[in-house]
């Protein structure tokens, strides 16, 4: 990989945004973060380049469903498409499924494996 990632992670809870930012950053991840949706958005707007995204389901004012499919109408609009990924506690498979049809590319149960989803991101990439 010659490029660094550039990942943005979507979590409100403090505890684990910082645990995702620091686990990416010591795998030569460049991240973004934002604790809500709508702060999520701003940085998809200005930042290009983005690998991923990674976003919590319950964020407060707007979940990480909406969030995604708002990034999906920019990316009909920009033409450049970039990978979305949930980020949940919710570890039913009939959840799993549900936030696949939604139109998320993958799907992580907390506690996630920061290598896993480096591994999915590049095959995304």
């Amino acid at each position: 990989m010659s490029e660094k990632l550039k990942v943005l992670v979507v979590e409100d809870d403090p505890a684990n945004l910082i645990v995702s930012v620091k686990s990416l950053e010591r795998r030569n991840v460049e991240v973004f973060s934002a604790a809500s949706a709508f702060e999520a958005l701003e940085i998809y707007d200005k930042t290009r380049g983005l690998s991923a995204v990674i976003t919590d389901i319950q964020l407060p004012g707007m979940d990480g469903i909406e969030m995604m499919h708002k990034m999906r109408v920019k990316e009909e609009l920009t033409m450049i498409s970039v990978p979305i990924f949930a980020m949940t506690a919710y570890a039913f498979e009939e959840d799993r499924k549900h936030f696949m049809e939604q139109g998320f590319d993958d799907v992580f149960i907390k506690p996630v494996n920061y290598d896993k989803i480096l591994e999915t991101i590049q095959f995304y990439l």
